[in-house]
């Protein structure tokens, strides 16, 4: 369990960093706003990403694991 928990931790925490930087990027552009634009979209998709990744991660596991056959 913990080790799920810091799984989802650590992915929900890249994978909201890079996704709501690139997308604020891409919709607002740079420049003195963006760091602020940034941390609101940030904190908003790390509060979902989070839970989302402890709660899906073994699905995703299972489903990779078939996969992979």
């Amino acid at each position: 369990m913990k080790l799920r928990i810091l799984t989802g931790l650590i992915m929900g925490t890249f994978l909201s960093v890079l996704i709501s930087g690139s997308i604020t990027l891409l919709n607002t552009g740079i420049d003195a706003g963006f760091p602020l634009r940034w941390l609101k979209a940030w904190a908003l998709a790390w509060a979902m990403a989070v839970p989302l990744a402890i709660l899906l991660g073994p699905l995703a596991r299972r489903w990779a694991e078939r996969l992979a056959g």
